[in-house]
């Protein structure tokens, strides 16, 4: 009994061991979660109160900066989103005439903007190979541009430069002022002289502009005997569309989640893309099919090409003959070519007419100094080639013999269909149409565009070129840490862009009225006097100083010129001016205006 006894006492014992010791470890257990969960609490507290010292601190210091609002992590993702759609004024507001370079980061990327003309020479010349456009960039327009030269560095972008430099030679400017540019300005002349309600100036504009660099790079597209306006307005278009959904992904970070789901703006920028990729095959494939049934170029070196597609076909037929791979990357090249050439020649163009004729709007007294002028230089024009006749204050109505004349100069000038579109005019209208072939043909020539002749008309052009610049902002980035000239300190791999609309409204630059439309700040003994263009760099400055300048002024005064001497141009009232958010700077709305024609005896 005593052994059963000690065995149950031994039994009791060891099942009270095993409940105390399955209490401790449950009590240790316990305890151990509570410290992790402690610790857990009080690492968050202290983490949260470091990011409240944190911010802070980097509010405080935004106190003193003069600097755009940042936010910690985000930078100033935030605040440029909120100001997206005036964001050239909003950058413009934190220049001053002592702080000239500001910076801005975006996530992880540093930016830095300026408009000190020593930091842009310094970006554009002096230290031009440490400020390329760069892979970021190239990666986020490469959906647009490809490799074409408004995208591209290095040998690349050289060849594209070479290329298209012999298309803006002396000779092929004159041609295309005598053919091309005169053209199809009279066929907006003769739109607006049919016109008895408001127009959406930009848009005529824009269609101008469209068909003149087709005809520049493709050589004839749309077919002159009949009424293209439909189809090239739904290509150009698309392609105004892609522009600005392409200039979405500079300030919206998911933009490639989107572009990798197919949704958003990014699934409207394929499908316009889609359609103007489109079109520019079709007009490579055209032209392929033209030269190779041109018997007289077949196996010849060279060939005299009249367009600029032409010239890389033929540059590029040696390397990709008989190589079917070289033959689709050469496709690709030529296409990304004629991608930069028609957006250059086309939006750029038809942009600074558009701010040009709101200009007008707004200060007719300038409107009416540039009509005296041109009026000036017609009787002079005039009475050198011996005409006494002097057209500005001619009222009767042209003889059939004239009218002959006029038409017959339309017809050379590639003007289809007169005599049909003169029979629907009446005599008014007619006399206009005829006066508008004269002055264009005996008065708007190469010399007298391509000189002093027009003083006040080009400087009026250059001024709305210092306040509304068609490309309003230009980026690069630094290859190798730098110092620019005022100082800032950049790191490899920082971005830096000038800010060509900025830069046009700074007192220290342009005097106190910086912010007014005053050609007659150009104006010197008479004469036109450029400007530095690391100062005014509405056309770039350095290697990559912009090809077509000479061209683009041509076909500018040409333009204005017509339709300055023929109508009279007043905003239509309450129509909203605002620039759209592109890589080119046109406007939101369009330009609504009221077009009146001048009176054939008004005299100045």
């Amino acid at each position: 009994m005593l052994n059963n006894l000690e065995s149950t006492s031994a039994i009791s014992c060891f099942v009270y061991e095993g409940s105390l010791h399955s209490r401790l470890v449950s009590l240790l257990r316990t305890s151990f979660y509570l410290d992790i969960t402690e610790l857990i609490i009080i690492a968050l507290l202290a983490l949260a109160f470091y990011a409240c010292l944190r911010v802070l601190a980097h509010r405080r210091a935004q106190r003193y900066t003069k600097d755009p609002k940042t936010w910690p992590l985000l930078g100033s993702q935030l605040e440029a989103s909120r100001n997206y759609d005036r964001l050239l004024d909003w950058t413009t507001s934190f220049f001053t005439d002592d702080h000239r370079t500001i910076k801005m980061t975006f996530l992880s990327r540093r930016s830095y903007y300026t408009v000190d003309p020593a930091n842009v020479e310094h970006i554009l010349k002096t230290n031009f190979e440490n400020y390329p456009k760069g892979g970021e960039s190239h990666y986020r327009l490469f959906d647009l541009l490809g490799n074409g030269i408004l995208n591209t560095d290095g040998n690349m972008w050289r060849m594209h430069r070479k290329l298209g430099s012999l298309e803006f030679s002396v000779k092929k400017l004159r041609h295309l002022t005598a053919s091309v540019y005169k053209r199809n300005a009279l066929k907006l002349v003769d739109e607006l002289i049919t016109s008895n309600q408001e127009v959406d100036v930009q848009e005529l504009l824009l269609d101008m502009t469209f068909q003149s660099i087709c005809e520049v790079a493709f050589g004839s597209v749309f077919d002159p005997e009949r009424d293209c306006t439909a189809e090239a307005g739904s290509i150009a278009v698309a392609l105004d569309n892609a522009q600005e959904m392409i200039t979405r992904r500079y300030m919206y970070p998911w933009w490639k989640i989107n572009k990798f789901l197919g949704i958003g703006s990014e699934r409207v920028f394929r499908e316009d893309m889609t359609k103007f990729n489109n079109f520019l095959m079709d007009m490579i494939e055209r032209k392929e099919s033209q030269m190779q049934n041109e018997v007289e170029c077949r196996d010849r070196d060279y060939a005299p090409v009249q367009d600029l597609l032409s010239r890389f076909l033929w540059a590029q037929e040696k390397t990709s003959h008989q190589d079917t791979l070289a033959s689709r990357k050469s496709k690709q090249m030529i296409k990304d070519a004629m991608m930069s050439f028609v957006l250059a020649g086309r939006d750029t163009t038809a942009s600074t007419l558009s701010w040009f004729l709101y200009c007008m709007c707004i200060y007719p007294d300038k409107q009416e100094k540039i009509f005296e002028e041109l009026v000036k230089l017609e009787n002079l024009t005039l009475r050198g080639n011996g005409n006494k006749n002097e057209i500005d204050v001619t009222a009767r109505s042209y003889s059939d013999e004239n009218g002959e004349v006029a038409a017959r100069r339309a017809h050379e000038a590639g003007q289809m269909f007169v005599n049909a579109k003169t029979s629907k005019l009446n005599d008014y209208e007619r006399n206009m149409f005829n006066l508008s072939r004269k002055f264009a043909e005996e008065v708007l020539i190469y010399e007298n565009l391509h000189s002093n002749s027009l003083p006040y008309l080009h400087s009026a052009l250059a001024e709305t070129l210092r306040l509304y610049p068609a490309v309003p902002r230009d980026g690069k980035v630094a290859l190798k840490a730098d110092i620019l000239p005022d100082g800032t300190r950049l790191r490899a791999g920082d971005q830096v862009a000038y800010i060509p609309y900025a830069m046009g409204r700074m007192q220290f630059l342009w005097g106190p009225d910086a912010s007014s439309f005053n050609p007659e700040r150009w104006i010197r003994d008479g004469c036109f006097q450029p400007e530095s263009p690391f100062k005014f760099t509405a056309f770039q400055a350095g290697p990559r100083m912009c090809l077509g300048k000479d061209a683009a002024y041509l076909q500018m005064k040409l333009t204005a010129a017509l339709l300055i001497r023929f109508f009279r141009f007043e905003l239509v009232p309450n129509h909203p001016v605002e620039y759209r958010m592109m890589n080119v700077m046109t406007m939101k709305h369009g330009l609504r205006v009221n077009v009146t024609v001048r009176k054939m005896n008004q005299e100045v």
